[in-house]
């Protein structure tokens, strides 16, 4: 793993560590640094970033099968955050300068074979830490496009696209010219689109 032990176990209402341990998994990447100055975001010189709570929070949120399943995802395993820096690197979709809780939220998608990881990093800008720090992840069963991303992303009601801004294909993928102003209207608008009986509409993550 990256450094940041966990146990497969973790379960809910186990303790938080006590101590944050930190790890830096790479330094941001230009595409990224460009992209992010296009929405008056400077992320420049920064790393990113996982901790041990990060892992704490995901494998008791996002690690049990039977939970994960009924929400139309795939549960967490150890292995997949060494799928972490292959996301940031590699990212079919990113979204850049979401808002949740005036907190600034990049979020990055990547097909894995069994599924699409999406993963969600904050941007931390204090004096002594300026990094994009993890947050959560989770897997989605199948192929997640923009249009499912945007979706999935606004679907807790808590998360703002106004300014953000959807990167297709960017980070070692061919280039597909599809820079793009997210669409509020077809966002909100895609999950009842695709999933006209709510009761086949997945689940918003919790976190």
């Amino acid at each position: 793993m990256i450094g940041l032990g966990v146990k497969e176990n973790t379960v809910d209402g186990e303790k938080p560590p006590s101590k944050i341990e930190k790890t830096a998994i790479g330094k941001v990447e230009k595409w990224l640094v460009d992209e992010a100055k296009k929405v008056g975001l400077d992320i420049d010189g920064f790393d990113h970033e996982v901790t041990n709570e990060f892992v704490g929070h995901v494998m008791k949120r996002h690690g049990n099968e039977k939970t994960e399943k009924q929400s139309g995802q795939i549960a967490i395993k150890k292995s997949d955050f060494d799928d972490i820096p292959s996301v940031l690197k590699n990212p079919d979709y990113t979204i850049v300068d979401s808002k949740r809780n005036n907190k600034n939220i990049l979020t990055y998608a990547k097909e894995m074979g069994d599924g699409t990881m999406l993963y969600f990093e904050e941007v931390l800008n204090g004096k002594r830490n300026k990094a994009l720090c993890g947050v959560t992840m989770f897997k989605r069963k199948g192929i997640v496009n923009e249009r499912d991303l945007a979706a999935i992303v606004t679907m807790n009601g808590k998360t703002s696209l106004k300014g953000a801004k959807i990167v297709i294909g960017r980070g070692g993928h061919s280039p597909i010219d599809a820079d793009k102003a997210i669409d509020m209207t077809a966002a909100t608008s895609a999950q009842s689109a695709d999933s006209p009986d709510d009761s086949k509409r997945p689940k918003a993550p919790t976190g």
